[in-house]
């Protein structure tokens, strides 16, 4: 019995440490001291003390996780029922929707399948299946997609809740951060790195801006409503974005990090207002932010963030950090940086054509896109 029991032992320790080390080697592989710390320094050195405190990687998985299930429920269940939606009603906004067609399954289970872009051949099958005619099944899908998706009451609570969260934390950000001294000499983001104390309330900026966009990041998976090329966008949106966060926080470039915030979150305040008012009908209240947040937008992300956070990474940073960690996070923030300039072009080319006698668009909707798209369909 010993015998078999040993044997058992034995033979169960023998399966399980292969696997374990795999994951020990994954693990050093992954948190290589050479890619992620400056030349000379191991995990060790960066243990918080009395003194300093660092970046804890679990805080933002954790939290922000956690945190951003709160936020979700607090939205769904206080902010939009007791605030957004009786505003909307206050405000006429438009809740017209398409009613659904008749239930068909095999219709149903095409839609889900396919969408709009239905196979040639898959829709021959249906409509043998249901007797229905090729044109009438490409109907029954149209209104099938126009009954659940977004219309201006649904478009107006969204932007209310993303307003509330830009600008929470908007405002909390630019009440904390012009305390800092790496405000006033960026090269203080860079100088004496990794060892950079993280402060209690750059914590809770960090932690509390990732709460929203994770529960963004979930929420657009959770709204099937919005169209589908404009959803795809802004899951990628959000995903940089936690991708960005996680990764500097990781690094403890949690100084430069701050800034990227600071000047980036201020230009979806006004912005969010302006469609709001456009979404309740009043178009002379958007035409009167639009320029407000075409100024910001300008001196935030068009002057500030290449001129200030931009050459301070290209010029300054490399002075002092060589490790591969760093080349990553300057190429993330390089590709936000491209993607700012897309954005500009886009709202230069609304403002130009507006200029023109047209109509104000919001460079971030579809709404005037799936407008088209139903008289098309017509």
């Amino acid at each position: 019995m010993e015998t078999q029991q040993h044997s058992a032992n034995g033979s169960m320790h023998h399966c399980c440490f292969p696997g374990r080390a795999v994951v020990g080697s994954l693990s050093r592989c992954l948190w290589r001291e050479d890619f992620w710390l400056p030349e000379g320094l191991a995990w060790d050195d960066l243990r918080s003390t009395d003194h300093l405190h660092y970046p804890d990687p679990f805080d933002i998985w954790f939290y922000p996780l956690v945190l951003g299930g709160v936020y979700f429920l607090f939205c769904s269940w206080i902010v939009e029922p007791l605030v957004l939606a009786p505003l909307a009603t206050l405000l006429g906004v438009s809740n017209k929707r398409c009613p659904k067609p008749q239930p068909n399954e095999t219709l149903e289970t095409l839609y889900r399948k396919y969408h709009l872009k239905v196979p040639l051949k898959a829709l021959i099958k249906s409509s043998e299946t249901t007797g229905l005619t090729e044109r009438q099944i490409e109907r029954w899908l149209r209104r099938r997609y126009k009954s659940q998706r977004f219309n201006q009451r649904d478009m107006f609570i969204d932007c209310g809740i993303k307003l509330l969260g830009h600008t929470l934390f908007a405002v909390y950000g630019y009440s904390i951060m012009f305390s800092k001294p790496w405000v006033w000499d960026i090269t203080l983001c860079w100088e004496k790195y990794p060892f950079h104390t993280l402060h209690s309330d750059i914590w809770w900026y960090y932690i509390s801006v990732l709460t929203v966009y994770w529960k963004l990041f979930v929420s657009e998976f959770l709204q099937p409503g919005r169209k589908q090329d404009d959803r795809l966008f802004m899951i990628l949106h959000h995903a940089v974005t936690v991708l960005l966060m996680t990764f500097s926080w990781t690094c403890n470039f949690i100084r430069i990090g701050s800034l990227v915030l600071m000047v980036h979150e201020i230009a979806d305040v006004p912005l969010l207002i302006a469609k709001m008012c456009r979404y309740a009908g009043n178009e002379a209240a958007a035409n009167a932010i639009f320029p407000l947040f075409l100024v910001v937008w300008i001196v935030t992300r068009c002057v500030l963030y290449p001129f200030w956070i931009m050459r301070s990474v290209f010029f300054d940073a490399t002075r002092y950090m060589f490790m591969p960690s760093a080349y990553v996070f300057i190429f993330l923030l390089t590709g936000l940086l491209l993607l700012n300039l897309i954005w500009t072009w886009l709202i230069m080319s609304i403002v130009v054509r507006k200029i023109r006698g047209g109509k104000l668009q919001d460079f971030r909707s579809s709404s005037e896109s799936e407008n088209e798209d139903d008289k098309k369909s017509v």
